[in-house]
């Protein structure tokens, strides 16, 4: 399949799901790790919040306050409802040249790692439910990825700044995707899963994330296999 196709194909899968999101509300957000990586803004578990980019990959949150090397992505908590319900991810659109016009800096990416899930009988099944607020479209290409056996030869990708686009600007709003679509090639470990959640972008976004859960799809949905 053609890119532009797969993009296309992607959009429209998660646009009906979007329109059906407030039928996840119920199933999502609880206090169970297995399948609540943050709520209210603060991170379920063991599951830990980490940013990074070229020059460093992995810096840790204190108190979910955090920076990449050269700032390009900075985090802090906001507010949804109350104070500190919500975290708050800002990409400058900073870039670094190296001697040949590339950017050392790559994308900046912030990370919920550091725990370890087996969600594989639930692939078909269910999706990753975002609940955010977009204050400022991506400008750049931006993934949502997830990652398995603690190795960055282990990860799904799948593509999102159309989809944030699309989102209403300066809402609250719910996104969920598919387990199945982080698994185009069928070799991603869901059993295995280690990271459960990194978003990153080279370019320019502002985007506040109060939860991410697993929820059912609803009855009748293959998700990316549709």
């Amino acid at each position: 399949m053609k890119k532009n196709s797969l993009i296309k194909n992607n959009t429209i899968i998660l646009t009906a799901l979007v329109s059906a999101s407030l039928s996840f509300q119920s199933l999502a957000f609880n206090d169970d790790p297995l399948t609540t990586y943050i709520k209210d803004g603060q991170f379920v578990g063991k599951w830990q919040g980490n940013v990074g980019n070229g020059l460093n990959w992995n810096i840790p949150l204190k108190d979910r306050i955090g920076e990449t090397e050269r700032g390009n992505l900075q985090v802090k908590p906001s507010k949804k409802n109350k104070d500190g319900d919500a975290i708050h991810l800002k990409w400058r659109g900073k870039q670094v040249k190296n001697e040949w016009g590339g950017n050392i800096l790559y994308d900046s990416n912030f990370t919920i790692a550091k725990n370890q899930i087996n969600i594989a009988p639930i692939e078909d099944q269910a999706a990753l439910l975002i609940e955010l607020k977009v204050n400022r479209s991506a400008k750049d290409n931006t993934t949502i990825t997830m990652e398995c056996n603690y190795s960055s030869e282990c990860r799904g990708k799948f593509p999102v700044k159309t989809i944030i686009n699309n989102l209403p600007k300066g809402e609250w709003t719910q996104l969920p995707i598919p387990l199945n679509c982080f698994n185009k090639d069928g070799k991603f470990d869901f059993s295995k899963v280690t990271s459960i959640f990194s978003i990153g972008t080279e370019g320019k976004l502002d985007i506040e994330i109060s939860g991410i859960s697993l929820a059912a799809l609803p009855q009748g949905s293959k998700g990316c296999k549709a």
